[in-house]
């Protein structure tokens, strides 16, 4: 058996058919951008007043288990009510995590 050799392979270069290519919806109507701010404007609201709630009733059951004396249950709604504080922190940033990813993008 003969014994393995690399071989050089010389290959052509591709050229990258999306270059120069940015998502715009431009092309659609400025009634149709100002819709669709519109639209996941509302649909970032109701994610944000969705989880407040929920942090809001997970406080209360903390409460309702710290008054009853139930320190077994403040255990899983510590941790619950954590969760939802970050969940509700990182919705409030929503918007500013996606302009900086969008500003190191160069597309801001």
């Amino acid at each position: 058996m003969e014994p393995f050799t690399p071989t050089l392979r010389v290959t052509a270069e591709v050229k990258n058919p999306f270059d120069g290519v940015s998502p715009d919806i431009a092309p659609l109507g400025s009634g149709f951008d100002n819709a669709l701010t519109v639209i996941l404007g509302v649909i970032w609201g109701l994610v944000l007043i969705y989880v407040s709630v929920k942090l809001l009733t997970s406080f209360v059951k903390f409460s309702g288990a710290r008054k009853q004396g139930h320190y077994e249950e403040m255990g899983e709604h510590t941790d619950e009510l954590k969760r939802r504080g970050v969940a509700v922190i990182a919705v409030a940033a929503f918007g500013v995590l996606i302009g900086a990813v969008l500003k190191v993008a160069g597309m801001l």
